[in-house]
């Protein structure tokens, strides 16, 4: 599996990152550290979260190439994907978004800085 950063979305979060921080995409379906609640809808709801390198990302098994660095997932998440999926940010309103082939899986990509 394969995420690639648009050149606009790479430079707007390169901020966030650096050699002291990991990167995870995290389902937000209520479980793990970094999820807030589930969505009750039948959106799927994804947040990319920076956080320390030592975090304990044990829930997060699931690893996946990108042209930022590696990006870890909890592994059932993968199974929402397509094997190249896009982050992309729109610049007028500073949505990101997450796609592949099939189309959006998430318009609406929170971005989360946890350290």
């Amino acid at each position: 599996m394969k995420l690639t950063f648009t050149p606009a979305a790479a430079d707007r979060l390169q901020k966030f990152l650096g050699d002291d921080v990991k990167m995870v995409l995290d389902f937000d379906d209520g479980v793990g550290p970094f999820s807030d609640e589930a969505n009750c809808t039948l959106a799927l709801s994804f947040n990319l979260v920076f956080v320390n390198k030592d975090t304990d990302l044990s829930e997060f098994g699931a690893k996946i190439d990108s042209n930022l660095g590696e990006i870890y997932a909890k592994p059932y998440s993968t199974d929402q994907m397509d094997e190249e999926m896009t982050v992309d940010v729109n610049e007028k309103y500073l949505r990101y978004s997450l796609a592949g082939r099939g189309g959006e899986l998430d318009p609406a990509l929170g971005i989360k800085k946890v350290a």
